[in-house]
C-alpha cells in the first residue's frame, strides 16, 4: 500500500483549521518506511501535520525535491522540533548551488536557509543524488537528471544559479522526483516539475518497464504564457496517465483546465490524503 498526505500547499482543505502556504510537503508512507517529501516554508507542513494526526517523529527519509525556500524551508524546523535517532537527508546534485529569481525589482535569494553545519549535529546522513535514478528503498526511487527534449519546457531566464561567483540561467539539475512501485503501478510525485513536466514523465517512462498509474505534485505552469500553458496541458492530457493529483505552482488557469479536460483530475490540497492499494 502506498499512502500520501498531503501536509501544505497552496490551498488546504477547510477542516481541522489547516493552513496554506506558497510551499508544497507530503508524507509518503509505502509499507513501514516514512519518507517527507519536501517540507514547505516554514513551521506550518509541521502544525498541519499535528492537526491531522500524523506523527512526523518518526521519520526513515526527508526528500528535498530542490533547493528552493518553499520546498526546503521547513527543514531547520522540523530538526528543531523532532529529535532522530538518524535521518537520511537526500538532495539533488547542485543542491547547494545559491539560487536566485530576477524580478522586476532586482535579484532575490531563493534558496533554504539551511546547509551542512544545520544539520551535522542532528542525527542527519546528508545524501547527494548523484545518478539519473537510485534506489532508496526497495521500490522507492529518486531520478534527476531530466533531458529536455520537448521544446515547450526549455529553462526559465528568470531563475538563476550561482556557478564559480556568475550567475547564470539555472536548468535545475539539482531537481529530483520520487518514484513509487505500487499495485497500479508507478507513483511519480514532483515537487515542482522545473525540468518540465513532460521532460520527467519521459525520463521516467524510458527508465521503468511499468507504466504511470499516478502523478502528484506541482507541474509549474502559473507563470506560463497561455499559448505555452495550454500547449503542455494538451500534451499531458494525452499521457494515459489515471490519477493527477497536481498542486502549488500549478496555477488556478492550469488546474481549472485539468479539472475539466482530464477524468482522473483532483486537487491536491493540504489535508489530502491519498492510498493506493
Amino acid at each position: 500500500m502506498v499512502k500520501i498526505t498531503t501536509l501544505v500547499d497552496n490551498y488546504a482543505l477547510p477542516v481541522k483549521d489547516l493552513e496554506a502556504e506558497h510551499g508544497f510537503s507530503c508524507l509518503v508512507e509505502v509499507g513501514a518506511k516514512r519518507i517527507l517529501f519536501d517540507t514547505g516554508t516554514g513551521k506550518t507542513f509541521i502544525r498541519n501535520a499535528k492537526r491531522l494526526g500524523v506523527d512526523l517523529s518518526n521519520l526513515d527519509d526527508v526528500v528535498i525535491s530542490h533547493a528552493h525556500y518553499d520546498h526546503g524551508g521547513g527543514l531547520v524546523p522540523l530538526l528543531e522540533t523532532f529529535s532522530y535517532p538518524q535521518l537520511t537527508l537526500w538532495t539533488g546534485k547542485g543542491f547547494e548551488d545559491k539560487k536566485y529569481a530576477d524580478d522586476p525589482e532586482g535579484l532575490r535569494y531563493l534558496g533554504p536557509k539551511f546547509d551542512r553545519g544545520d544539520t551535522e549535529h542532528s542525527n542527519v546522513l546528508w545524501h547527494t543524488v548523484c545518478t539519473d535514478t537510485a534506489m532508496i528503498h526497495p521500490g522507492i526511487w529518486l531520478v534527476s537528471a531530466f533531458d529536455r527534449i520537448h521544446p515547450l519546457e526549455q529553462p526559465n531566464p528568470r531563475f538563476l544559479v550561482e556557478h564559480r561567483q556568475e550567475k547564470v540561467v539555472d536548468d535545475f539539475c539539482d531537481e529530483v522526483a520520487m518514484v513509487i512501485d505500487s499495485p497500479r503501478g508507478l507513483v511519480m510525485i514532483a515537487g515542482c516539475s522545473h525540468p518540465g513536466i513532460l521532460n520527467m514523465i519521459d525520463a521516467v517512462r524510458s527508465r521503468f518497464p511499468k507504466p504511470l498509474y499516478a502523478l502528484l505534485g506541482g507541474i509549474h505552469l502559473f507563470d506560463a504564457a497561455p499559448e505555452r500553458r495550454d500547449a503542455v496541458i494538451r500534451q499531458l492530457i494525452t499521457q494515459d496517465i489515471p490519477l493527477l493529483g497536481v498542486s502549488h505552482c500549478t496555477g488556478d488557469e492550469a488546474s481549472a483546465i485539468l479539472k475539466e479536460k482530464f477524468p482522473g483530475y483532483f486537487a491536491n490540497k493540504a489535508g489530502t490524503v491519498t492510498t493506493i492499494i
